[in-house]
């Protein structure tokens, strides 16, 4: 194996590496969606069947 040949192979797997590494950081990073609240009424009769 030629010198080329392995500086190729580390340029590539830093790349492959630090790729997946910004896509895992852009989803984490996301906000999550809202989650609706409950509306008032519901919850009032929630209340009143417990």
């Amino acid at each position: 194996m030629s010198t080329g040949f392995i500086i190729a192979l580390a340029i590539t797997f830093v790349i492959i590496i630090g790729s997946t590494i910004w896509v895992t950081n852009k989803a984490y990073s996301r906000k999550p969606d809202p989650i609706d609240p409950m509306p008032q009424q519901e919850w009032m009769q929630k209340e009143l069947d417990q």
